[in-house]
């Protein structure tokens, strides 16, 4: 008998299926599981306002919208006059969900970005614009893409550069 048991959902606006099969009914026969964005090009977000939302819309009375709304008062300043931090308006986006387990083969990323500029002051020091999140263990390509590494050996060779185009640059 081989099985196989599916499901498309959305997290975080992105598209994203989920399969499990097990192929034979020998003790050797394996199983598998892979979960994996429906269109690797198509990346959602959503605000922490509008998950808030999304929650007390989908369960109305069942939330405690008022615990919510109090704990989120503690990190917000949006509310209080001349305040500008704002988390309400933090933007996450999931960049990518995989995982593929099949035997001995175990592979899986996961990418969220926080786009934090209406939510977070610009304090003229310093502003924080993004906040990333990637762990993987996968070497396909798609994936990879999607997680838009650039890791600290290729940004530190960026500043290697010539020295011939150093020096016209200064002059």
């Amino acid at each position: 008998m081989s099985l196989q048991l599916g499901v498309q959902f959305q997290l975080l606006k992105t598209k994203l299926v989920a399969i499990y099969e097990k192929a034979g009914e020998k003790a050797g026969d394996k199983s598998s599981f892979l979960l994996a964005p429906t269109n690797p090009d198509e990346v959602g977000s959503a605000t922490l306002g509008e998950m808030v939302k999304d929650l007390t819309e989908a369960f109305g009375s069942e939330v405690n919208t008022d615990d919510i709304k109090n704990n989120l008062k503690s990190l917000n300043s949006g509310e209080k006059p001349n305040a500008k931090f704002d988390v309400e308006k933090l933007i996450f986006s999931l960049k990518t969900a995989y995982i593929y387990v099949k035997g001995d083969v175990k592979e899986y990323a996961f990418a969220i970005e926080v786009d934090c500029g209406g939510a977070v002051p610009d304090l003229g020091f310093i502003k924080i614009e993004k906040l990333a999140f990637k762990i993987w263990n996968t070497k396909r390509n798609k994936i990879l893409q999607q997680l838009n590494l650039d890791t600290i050996d290729n940004l530190v060779e960026k500043l290697n550069a010539p020295e011939k185009k150093l020096t016209e640059a200064a002059g």
